[in-house]
């Protein structure tokens, strides 16, 4: 890894911890600021949606969690100037509580994150989900 491209990758790092403490918080707004206004984001099953899709979704998902935590290892790396792009693999633990009744689950996913340099920072301007299980009751 050059030192321009250990560079990048602690710059995305903190914005992937950015990212998920703002989810953690439940705060959408902060969180969707890391997506480009013109994101495109390709789901498991080859759909595409953008980023008012994507935050509609995201919102969802966020009224019903009561915890989650995630982590990540990063494969590969290629940055180009202002843009870069990672594959990801992702764990990620969730509880979620409905009256007296507590779901778990575990999602594992592999992802291509595209990024581009813009004024205000590292944002994400193209997703494409590689792989995605879920296991029910795994916490």
């Amino acid at each position: 890894m050059t030192e321009e491209d250990a560079l990048v990758a602690a710059e995305l790092d903190a914005e992937h911890r950015r990212a998920k403490v703002n989810y953690q918080a439940k705060n959408l707004d902060a969180y969707m600021a890391v997506f480009t206004r013109d994101l495109r984001y390709k789901q498991p099953d080859g759909r595409v949606i953008g980023r008012e899709e994507l935050a509609r979704d995201v919102e969802s998902q966020l009224s019903s969690i009561q915890s989650t935590d995630s982590s990540y290892i990063r494969e590969s790396l290629k940055v180009n100037g202002d843009c870069a792009t990672e594959i990801l693999f992702q764990k990620a633990f969730v509880t979620s509580r409905l009256l007296f009744f507590t779901k778990s689950w575990r999602v594992e996913r592999r992802g291509r994150y595209e990024w581009v340099k813009l004024p205000e920072g590292w944002k994400i301007r193209e997703v494409e989900v590689l792989l995605e299980s879920v296991s029910h009751g795994a916490a």
